[in-house]
C-alpha cells in the first residue's frame, strides 16, 4: 500500500499480492479451510452410509453377514464401532419369563432334525449353554 500525495487530495493505491488479501485474511487460507472443510463433510457423510449399511447388514441372517463381512479389508475394523453395532443389533427383544424361540438341529448321527416345540411338549427342557474349553 502506498499513498499519494498531490494538492489537497490523498489516494492511497492498494497493490495486490500474489496471494492477496481481503478483509486482512488471506484468500489462501479460507481457500483451503473451505476445501477442508468440504472434504470433511464428503468423508463423514461417507463413513456414517457406510455405517448405516453395517447396521443394515448386521441385522440380517448370519450367513449374509458373513459373507459380506468375508470381503471386508481389516481397516475397517479401525474405523466403524462394530462391537457397539454388533452387541445392538443382535440384543433381540426376548424377556425373563418369555418362551424360547423355536429352533431344529440336526443330530449327531445326522439321521433326523430334532425340534424344540416336539421336546418340549412331551417334557420340560433345560438348555444349558457353555464352553467346556
Amino acid at each position: 500500500m502506498r499513498v499519494i500525495l498531490s494538492g489537497y487530495i490523498v489516494a492511497i493505491q492498494i497493490s495486490m499480492s500474489s496471494a492477496g488479501t481481503i478483509a486482512g485474511a488471506p484468500i489462501e487460507k479460507r481457500l483451503w479451510l473451505k476445501v477442508t472443510a468440504s472434504a470433511l463433510a464428503i468423508i463423514f457423510a461417507l463413513w456414517l452410509g457406510f455405517v448405516a449399511f453395517m447396521w443394515r447388514i448386521m441385522h440380517r441372517q448370519p450367513e449374509d453377514f458373513a459373507r459380506v463381512m468375508s470381503h471386508m479389508p481389516w481397516e475397517v475394523f479401525l474405523v466403524v464401532p462394530f462391537e457397539t453395532l454388533w452387541t445392538r443389533a443382535r440384543a433381540g427383544t426376548l424377556q425373563i419369563g418369555d418362551a424360547a424361540p423355536d429352533f431344529s438341529l440336526i443330530k449327531l448321527d445326522k439321521s433326523a432334525y430334532v425340534r424344540l416345540s416336539e421336546i418340549n411338549a412331551k417334557q420340560p427342557v433345560v438348555m444349558i449353554f457353555g464352553s467346556y474349553t
